[in-house]
């Protein structure tokens, strides 16, 4: 039962309604802080068996750029956003900048030349396996060389692909000789320098999924005394493919058929044997790998095969932010060598990277404060970060506010400025909140902005004490449950300390999370219901109950908490439900999802 007896306001109300009032005391001022430019370099790191690792620091990786060791600022892990196995997905529990929401971008490179038709057989059954296994945020294209081209753009419409694969067939006729095999692997080489210098200077991964039957080695086609036969294949065009590779930011992997994977190519005669080169097919499938850096993996049609194995590898990735060198954003291809400091671990990186050169006048400066960042999509990942939004009332119990809850992924990360906004689905810019250096001395910082109901996307710009630069947005409907006299504010998951409702994003070894939400316009004597839940899916069973405990907060303002158990889940996400309704009514819920990191 509602009741005004022992009226107090609970440290989590007035976090809450704190918040609301900060625009009104703190004006929002041009914060003079400004980030410092890194360099971002990506890179994975897996078993001996393909299996991502996820647990390395910054102090176990060495970064070399032009022959010049760089230390490593941060080290984010990255994980693409898997999908849901059962049940409906579970919303979002926060916005950040540490998980891909755009999946990866993968690129089926099909050497069509290399080998006969009627042995695609495998190659569709692997692909098609694949495909099974990617999310539906995946990107995937398909380029047949060297003569096809791009047959599919990179797209999530994952059958587009399916349907241009049943179309690829082999395009080899009979044996190849050491000429004819050193003519194609030429022929594809160009092409994949001009595939690549098409992409330009990326900044995002691009995995390379190369299928060949087979290349011949740098060879000259001739005798030594005499000139450069006609399809002589020279080093420095494998050396192009790297460059042209590094700059696109291209993790290769290179996967020979099975079945025609070595031999198949003729001698020569007496007259051109002993110094025009190999005709090993798989020697220049070797010499490709060395200058790009990549993996050499045998095709099944097997979902645990090659190419499933590339979906495993690829699940994950590391973002290190480096110092930069002054020569660094030239455009030019650098040396890149990347080791961790683990045993039993491979590396997946590429030997040469390039930078762009910064574009003048562009949106973003070079050293960007807070505000620049807000005003682009473009994503900033030196600072890792993890944002949310909630929606409560203000003390009228009529004008809406969003409580803004901002932390630094690193719990001893100190921020020196940090500025949230609101823009609405449209783009245009609704509401803006800056932190004070007092809010940013706390973990986590809270703030809050005026809103009407709708749907939003709440972006926060911050910098830390060394310069490093963090944005994460946030998607969100803004509203307030009601059911029946009752209006229900956003669910908050925190920790209680020290009498205090500390908010918390992320849970780890805690035995319990403490749900919280705000109730407003019920008269005293109000019979409510409540319980509080969790849940692996959004409407499975609950895995826990508890009631929820009501405390008034203010004049038609109460407070209602629950703590949850916790402790023995393993990691992964959970729902929490909050169920509330007046006697004799139906039960209204308000769910928050609830992250445990591993």
């Amino acid at each position: 039962m509602l009741s005004r007896k022992g009226s107090r306001r609970l440290a989590a109300a007035a976090m809450i309604a704190g918040g609301t009032q900060l625009l009104a005391s703190h004006p929002v001022q041009r914060l003079p802080e400004r980030a410092v430019d890194f360099l971002s370099i990506d890179f994975a790191v897996v078993t001996r068996d393909g299996d991502p690792v996820d647990d390395l620091s910054a102090a176990e990786v060495t970064i070399r750029i032009g022959g010049r060791p760089r230390t490593v600022r941060s080290l984010q892990h990255m994980a693409v956003a898997a999908p849901e196995a059962d049940g409906a997905p579970l919303p979002p529990p926060f916005g950040t900048n540490a998980q891909s929401d755009t999946g990866r971008t993968i690129t089926l490179v099909i050497e069509d030349d290399s080998f006969r038709t009627g042995r695609e057989a495998v190659l569709r059954e692997a692909a098609d396996a694949m495909l099974d296994r990617l999310s539906p945020r995946d990107r995937v294209s398909l380029v047949t060389l060297p003569y096809g081209g791009v047959k599919v753009l990179p797209t999530t419409e994952h059958a587009r692909v399916r349907t241009a694969l049943s179309r690829v067939t082999g395009h080899a006729t009979g044996q190849e000789t050491g000429s004819q095999l050193a003519c194609r692997t030429r022929a594809t080489l160009e092409a994949l320098v001009g595939y690549f210098d098409g992409l330009g200077i990326r900044e995002t991964p691009l995995t390379v999924v190369f299928i060949t039957g087979g290349m011949a080695a740098p060879r000259r086609d001739a005798p030594v005394m005499m000139a450069p036969g006609m399809c002589e294949l020279r080093r420095e065009l494998f050396q192009e493919v790297g460059a042209a590779a590094g700059a696109a930011r291209a993790m290769f992997y290179i996967v020979p058929p099975t079945e025609i994977a070595g031999g198949g190519v003729q001698r020569e005669n007496i007259a051109g044997v002993g110094f025009a080169g190999s005709d090993n097919p798989m020697e220049g499938v070797e010499h490709l790998a060395g200058v790009t850096g990549g993996k050499i993996l045998n095709l099944t049609g097997s979902s645990d095969g090659a190419l499933g194995r590339i979906v495993r590898e690829t699940a994950s990735h590391y973002l290190a932010s480096v110092d930069i060198d002054r020569s660094d954003r030239t455009g030019r291809t650098q040396p890149l060598d990347i080791r961790v400091n683990r045993p039993g671990v491979e590396v997946r990186t590429r030997p040469q990277i390039a930078f762009a050169r910064p574009e003048p006048g562009g949106p973003v400066p070079a050293n960007p404060s807070p505000r620049d960042m807000l005003a682009v999509t473009t994503p900033f990942r030196d600072l890792p970060m993890r944002v949310a939004a909630y929606s409560a009332l203000d003390a009228d119990g009529r004008s809406l506010r969003i409580v803004t809850i901002a932390e630094p992924a690193d719990a001893d990360v100190r921020l020196g400025a940090l500025v949230a906004a609101l823009f609405d689905r449209e783009g245009k810019l609704v509401s803006h909140w800056a932190a004070t250096s007092d809010e940013l001395q706390r973990a986590p910082v809270v703030g809050a902005m005026p809103a009407d109901t709708g749907a939003y996307r709440l972006r926060v710009a911050a910098i830390d004490a060394s310069g490093r630069a963090g944005t994460a947005d946030y998607e969100f409907d803004a509203e307030i449950t009601e059911t029946g006299p009752l209006k229900i504010s956003s669910l908050i998951l925190g920790l209680s300390r020290e009498g205090r409702f500390i908010p918390k994003l992320q849970f780890g070894t805690e035995p319990v999370a403490i749900g919280y939400l705000e109730l407003y316009g019920a008269p005293a004597g109000t019979r409510i219901s409540t319980a509080l839940e969790i849940a692996r899916t959004l409407n499975g069973p609950p895995m826990a109950a508890v009631p929820l405990a009501i405390e008034a907060a203010a004049e038609g303002r109460y407070v209602a908490k629950g703590a949850i158990p916790i402790g023995s889940l393993p990691a992964g996400d959970y729902i929490v439900r909050a169920l509330v309704g007046v006697e004799g009514q139906a039960l209204t819920r308000v769910v928050r999802t609830l992250r445990k990191g591993g």
